[in-house]
């Protein structure tokens, strides 16, 4: 496992591609890439993806000539170091500041305030128990 300061720019932007795209291969993963304005070279992509793999941010299975890479079981904790150390850096430890400010960067709809809601009052009876 590594360490979420061992993550580059591109190797963080591929693992939100699988994180939200779910199991793919590299064609699609660097598809996708490219409609986000990235022109990479499969050869990129798959070297992109083979060090996520070997830093255990992402597992994959053989399927025919190919792989595909979907999240690691372990993964978590590399989403948790990279926001703690994003958290320590823009926002120096305090509190709720880095949750206040993705919101207001997010144009988000009633209903995901709503949810956003439900879920954190949902946080607030777990810890009343």
């Amino acid at each position: 496992m590594t360490s979420a300061h061992e993550l580059g720019p591109l190797e963080m932007e591929v693992l939100g591609i699988v994180e939200k795209c779910g199991p793919e291969g590299v064609t699609l993963i660097q598809a996708e890439l490219k409609r986000r304005g990235s022109e990479l070279a499969y050869t990129t992509v798959m070297t992109v993806l083979s060090r996520l793999y070997e830093k255990g941010a992402l597992s994959r299975v053989k399927e025919g000539k190919r792989f595909v890479y979907s999240s690691a079981k372990g993964s978590g904790a590399i989403k948790a170091g990279m926001l703690k150390r994003i958290k320590a850096a823009l926002f120096q430890g305090r509190g709720v500041s880095p949750v206040t400010a993705l919101l207001d960067a997010e144009n988000l709809s009633k209903d995901d305030l709503h949810e956003l809601k439900r879920w954190v009052n949902a946080r607030l009876r777990e810890r009343a128990e």
